[in-house]
């Protein structure tokens, strides 16, 4: 007989699809903790970029305009404000999950007529609850340049990113 085996069934049976299924489980919850960290660190580079793109412009636009500009970093509602125009795309918020901090009393830095700033600030962006991977910018008066970093959360200060 050439067909002994035609009543055999070719597929899987279930102890063979619940090992395949605890296999792809334990993939799936070893990779989410790195798929997470990825997501957040692109979202702290994008609220890196906004919050430069931000003051760069507002500098360029004080110059432009003859006129000074001020830009004012708003921690509770996570924006970037410029008054008078200085942002021509109006206010700019900061990406979800992502926190801003800064010293100073104010969050005000204001720009003169010749790009220059009177205002020696750093900026901090954080992930909410986890501030091991903060990055942070400084602004030095009088000229108004602008120097990346990663926050070091211990000794509180900004070193140069490499």
């Amino acid at each position: 007989m050439l067909h002994s085996n035609a009543n055999r069934s070719l597929g899987f049976t279930l102890a063979e699809s619940l090992i395949i299924v605890a296999i792809v489980g334990i993939l799936v919850a070893i990779g989410m903790p790195s798929l997470k960290a990825a997501i957040d660190r692109a979202k702290l580079v994008q609220a890196t970029d906004l919050v430069v793109g931000s003051l760069q412009q507002a500098q360029r636009e004080a110059m432009r305009r003859d006129r000074g500009c001020t830009l004012t970093l708003d921690k509770i509602g996570r924006k970037i404000v410029g008054d008078r125009g200085c942002l021509l795309s109006g206010d700019r918020y900061l990406p979800d999950s992502i926190e801003i901090d800064y010293t100073g009393a104010a969050g005000d830095i204001p720009y003169g007529i010749r790009g220059n700033t009177t205002t020696n600030k750093t900026v901090v962006l954080s992930v909410r609850d986890n501030h091991q991977n903060a990055r942070c910018l400084t602004i030095s008066a009088p000229l108004g340049i602008i120097r990346l970093g990663s926050y070091d959360s211990i000794a509180h200060s900004c070193r140069k990113l490499v």
